[in-house]
């Protein structure tokens, strides 16, 4: 018989939590929130260099979840469903505040990587090099692409969730990041690739 896997046995743990935030636990509330407080403020840098809109967009959220927990829908991830509706309320937000502009707004490649990261993850200058030249050829894809490297490495989460997340096809997903990677493969032909391309999103304890 098969041991169900730490990732099962995690989003069981969730589900749980869930179950008693719906009936109105404030504790198993304050778990859930305090345990992805720290993803979805990450996420919301990939969209946004506005802290405070991100911050303000994270407590609405938990608010809003709180007040309407008996209507809130039986999550099976618990995680993808709030990452998707962080990102629907945070886009939303920036289309009402005029804060996504053409010139003037950081891309989200100017801000997905964290330098005094790099330094604590690679030691190695030639392996840093290596890690900087990445970084600037991820800088010439597209947003979207950017958005599902960053949600398939840093958030470690799988084709059909991303789907959820970015309101797309699965298929769609999946040929997008087959693209991607593609595209990568042209740009930088290097065995490498697939070994530095994680080092990029991991995510600091």
């Amino acid at each position: 018989m098969e041991r169900p896997s730490a990732t099962n046995s995690s989003n069981l743990a969730l589900q749980e939590l869930w179950h008693r935030f719906r009936a109105g636990d404030q504790q198993a509330y304050g778990e859930i929130a305090a345990m992805h407080y720290r993803s979805l403020y990450n996420y919301g840098l990939r969209l946004t260099k506005d802290s405070d809109l991100i911050w303000d967009t994270i407590q609405d959220l938990f608010l809003e979840l709180w007040d309407r927990r008996t209507f809130v829908n039986d999550a099976l991830f618990v995680k993808t469903y709030l990452l998707k509706a962080f990102r629907y309320k945070l886009l939303k937000s920036l289309q009402v505040n005029r804060l996504v502009s053409t010139g003037n707004e950081n891309t989200l490649s100017e801000i997905l990587f964290d330098s005094s990261a790099e330094q604590q993850i690679i030691e190695d200058e030639g392996q840093r090099e290596q890690l900087q030249q990445l970084q600037r050829l991820i800088a010439t894809l597209s947003k979207r692409q950017q958005e599902i490297l960053y949600l398939r490495f840093y958030q470690n989460l799988e084709n059909h969730e991303i789907a959820q997340i970015m309101g797309m096809e699965r298929q769609s997903i999946a040929n997008l990041i087959y693209r991607t990677f593609k595209e990568l493969r042209l740009l930088w032909p290097s065995d490498l690739l697939f070994v530095l391309l994680p080092l990029l999103y991991l995510e600091l304890p």
